[in-house]
């Protein structure tokens, strides 16, 4: 699992959305309406969802798309796939303005009680890959047996209507990474990059950056967030023949689930968020809970480097192998090392290198080799890294829209910070918190000048009358840190928080059966835990 945003500065990229809006993939990595609420459905059978009214308690204005009728296919992995239309704008419907939302349904490997919708994160995570590809590893067998999973892709993500911003891939590549033709890297004076003039600059260039997007997505551009996301999952929930929604959803997933619940409390069936993002966080709270979230991450994996017999860093102890750290981010702020496709490899994105191992405790090897290969003066492996977090082919094509997609939605989901004393007051606040990695979650965001920037209301999510919503927050999560899974569960008037004491982005199905024990307990049966469970 992992997040994708990182403010990126000078000679990697132009500024991106400031790390807050990040939010967060997810780890591992059909028939005819599928089943009603009263039992599994026959596949061959049309009559098997008699008696349920997908339009019940609809608006007038939404009724054609509720009753649309869906038209399955057999799509990869074995899953039965589907496109449905959804209005463009759900709170201004207009049925001459739709997008396309693609999902699909694994079918349980036993006698199926439901559908278990699923979101990996991202944003810009496709959940239709991850249910083809990963079905049997997103959740416990008794899970599998017992649900078909349903995987979708978001609005603006993959298949459904994307968000698009270039024609040429090479467009995106050199916007994403500077390169130099020279024999030698050049060196850089990086001491002004939060002046007046250099943030002047990242404008100019996320500003061109967010034309391209309107110009190659047209109108969508602006439709895309979360709030309207969740009002899809609605419409799948019901198409489905589900009179309440059943939902797993990791790291931005869990935005996603508490979007659902604070719109539609009343279809909330069992609902599970993992490695949560508070609704209420504003862009400078989540850019500085992450920063923080990185900074523990790192020196934990230090920690455990410098006590071990094969660690690059020459260190006594947790600080000063942070200490080790900053300067070997000085140096390459200053004078970045040349690697692959003649890109330099300055601080940003080694930065971005080492936080993508973060994830998990099983990754850390990589980053060992990562920072001792970068201490030699080898680019090689810390590229690798950067180009499978960012999905970039080795000819400098892309795997799909995931990073277009992550600056999009988080466009629309966190309003920008446009004054620039208070960005810097903000980057100092960030410095304080995180003396090591702080620098890579200040600047000036991408979104100051996106279509419909910000629109997502940003106040606490209760949810009153909702099923009980399991929320999981793991103490040295990276990505999504700890204090954002306690203020989701304090939000939500049913929450129930279930601490984990581990490393790692994403705590459910990882073997730990403190979490794992009463969470499949409760997609099983209904019976959530009554009270809060610590400590596990």
């Amino acid at each position: 699992m992992h997040s994708r945003t990182f403010a990126r500065r000078a000679f990697s990229a132009v500024a991106l959305v400031s790390a807050a809006a990040v939010a967060l993939t997810g780890c591992v990595f059909v028939p005819a309406l599928l089943n009603p609420p009263t039992g599994p459905v026959d596949p061959t059978d049309p009559t098997s969802t008699e008696g349920f009214d997908p339009t019940q308690g609809v608006d007038e204005a939404l009724v054609s798309f509720y009753e649309q009728e869906v038209e399955w296919s057999s799509c990869e992995g074995g899953t039965q796939c589907a496109v449905i239309e959804a209005p463009m704008d759900w709170f201004n419907p207009d049925p001459d303005k739709t997008v396309e939302v693609h999902f699909n349904v694994q079918e349980a490997t036993g006698e199926a009680q439901g559908h278990l919708l699923y979101n990996p994160g991202g944003p810009g995570a496709s959940g239709f890959d991850y249910v083809a590809q990963f079905a049997d590893y997103l959740v416990p067998p008794e899970i599998r047996e017992s649900y078909n999973l349903v995987g979708f892709d978001p609005r603006g993500v993959a298949r459904s209507t994307p968000i698009t911003c270039y024609d040429d891939p090479e467009t995106l590549y050199n916007w994403m990474f500077s390169t130099h033709d020279g024999d030698e890297a050049p060196e850089y004076d990086d001491t002004d990059w939060l002046s007046d003039e250099a943030l002047d600059q990242s404008r100019e260039g996320a500003k061109e950056f967010a034309e391209a997007c309107e110009e190659h997505t047209g109108e969508a551009i602006g439709y895309f967030g979360t709030e309207q996301a969740a009002s899809d999952m609605d419409l799948i929930r019901a198409l489905l023949g589900e009179e309440q929604l059943d939902y797993y959803g990791v790291s931005y997933g869990t935005l996603l689930g508490a979007t659902y619940a604070g719109l539609f409390p009343e279809n909330v069936g069992r609902f599970v968020l993992d490695a949560a993002v508070s609704p209420e966080s504003t862009d400078a709270d989540g850019t500085l809970f992450q920063a923080k979230g990185f900074e523990l991450a790192l020196g934990n994996f230090l920690e455990d480097c410098i006590a071990g017999s094969d660690c690059p860093i020459d260190a006594s102890s947790r600080q000063g192998a942070l200490d080790e750290m900053t300067e070997l981010f000085d140096e390459l702020e200053k004078k970045p090392l040349k690697g692959s496709n003649d890109r330099l490899l300055g601080g940003s994105n080694f930065f971005t290198s080492i936080a993508a191992n973060l994830y998990a405790e099983f990754q850390w090897p990589v980053l060992r080799e990562i920072i001792g290969d970068v201490m030699d003066g080898d680019a090689t492996s810390a590229f690798t890294a950067v180009d499978e977090y960012y999905g970039v082919n080795p000819d400098g094509t892309f795997v799909d829209n995931s990073f277009e997609a992550l600056v999009g939605i988080n466009c629309l989901d966190y309003a920008p910070e446009n004054d620039y004393d208070v960005i810097r007051d903000n980057a100092e606040i960030v410095q304080e918190e995180a003396p090591t990695v702080g620098r890579y979650f200040s600047g000036l965001s991408s979104c100051l000048d996106w279509p419909n920037a910000g629109s997502r209301d940003q106040s606490k999510i209760e949810a009153p009358g909702a099923n009980p919503i399991i929320v999981i927050g793991g103490i040295n999560d990276p990505a999504t840190p700890y204090e954002q899974s306690v203020s989701l569960a304090d939000q939500l008037e049913s929450g129930v928080l279930i601490t984990v004491s581990a490393e790692g982005h994403g705590q459910y199905g990882q073997g730990n059966a403190c979490v794992d024990g009463p969470v499949s307990n409760y997609l099983l049966t209904g019976d959530a835990p009554t009270a809060d469970i610590d400590n596990c």
